[in-house]
């Protein structure tokens, strides 16, 4: 009997898990029970520890069990991935381009950047992640992604940073807020109102509480989203207020929400990133020169949210080779 687990092995753990029994299992992989029973008893022979509980006919992963499967599903996405990329080879020869984005970004700005992109450059494949602020930058270091765009951070060794637009944050009222008619909402007006947090950035809530300390008090917490998206929706529906950039705001322009600058001033900067050392396969000018257009765009709606001056003209960077076709 080997020693190690081999793949045969790894493929009945996952298969048992996700059927959450043997005849499941069986069926999935379509072999006999007798198969795959005999599987987990090699598994738990080599691993000398127990990765299933019986519970009414079902076998239940052990929290050990639950850690491995973890594991195992990281490896079978890469496998996928990889077959996902020989088929799209088999069609033609697309360059893949891998970005991590906050979700705002993805959201709001990446769409037509990606369709405007593709029709200067050429259909350029495109994978979009939308992870935390802290984990595109350790995406973009980690070489997970070409391209990385989050709020502005520290500056990381070997990693290059670009500005692409500056914002401040707005006040997002309900309609029918008693400041409906006004200008200029400050820290102070809110003193006392329900207010709809955010997690999304590490350093922007420590931001907005230094803001109400300087006037003497904190609004009254009404619920954290972690989205910006659930924030906008819980301020269209009168939960409270949110302050909130034009990038997180875009996709409710056209609610209810009442948008109004807000004082004092919090700076929202986005920037792009990627590995110095790293060539683009890619037009990286061309797309970021449209990502900067498509951000002063977005900013000329919320003119509230506006912070820096207008968009450099765009770089003089030729389009990418056009791709190769396959041959029918």
């Amino acid at each position: 009997m080997a020693h190690k687990l081999t793949f045969r092995h790894v493929e009945a753990i996952r298969a048992v898990i996700v059927a959450g029994s043997v005849t499941g299992a069986a069926s999935r992989l379509n072999v006999t029970q007798p198969a795959i029973s005999h599987l987990l008893r090699d598994i738990e022979e080599i691993l000398q520890f127990p990765l299933f509980d019986r519970h009414l006919g079902r076998l239940v992963p052990t929290r050990r069990a639950e850690l491995l499967y973890r594991e195992i599903e990281r490896s079978f996405h890469g496998l996928g991935a990889i077959n996902e990329f020989c088929l799209r080879l088999r069609e033609s020869e697309q360059r893949t381009i891998n970005i991590a984005a906050v979700p705002v970004i993805s959201i709001a700005l990446l769409p037509s950047v990606i369709r405007e992109y593709r029709q200067i450059a050429g259909p350029d494949f495109f994978i979009v992640d939308s992870p935390s602020n802290e984990q595109v930058l350790a995406y973009v270091s980690s070489q997970k992604v070409d391209l990385g765009i989050a709020l502005d951070s520290p500056p990381i060794p070997g990693i290059h940073s670009e500005t692409l637009c500056e914002f401040r944050a707005m006040c997002l009222l309900p309609k029918g807020h008693r400041l409906e008619n006004v200008e200029i909402v400050t820290a102070a007006d809110l003193i006392g109102d329900p207010m709809i947090g955010t997690t999304r950035f590490d350093r922007i809530p420590e931001i907005i509480a230094d803001a109400f300390r300087d006037v003497g008090g904190l609004p009254r917490p009404a619920v954290e989203c972690p989205a910006a998206s659930a924030a906008c929706a819980m301020v269209e529906s009168g939960v409270g207020f949110a302050l909130l950039d034009p990038v997180a705001a875009y996709p409710f322009r056209d609610s209810s929400i009442l948008f109004k600058r807000f004082e004092p001033v919090i700076p929202f900067i986005f920037s792009a990133y990627w590995r110095e050392t790293e060539r683009a396969e890619f037009d990286r000018t061309l797309l970021l020169d449209i990502a900067r257009d498509e951000l002063w765009r977005i900013g000329q709606r919320f003119p509230s949210g506006m912070l820096g001056a207008a968009p450099p003209a765009r770089g003089t960077a030729k389009a990418v080779a056009p791709h190769k076709e396959a041959k029918a």
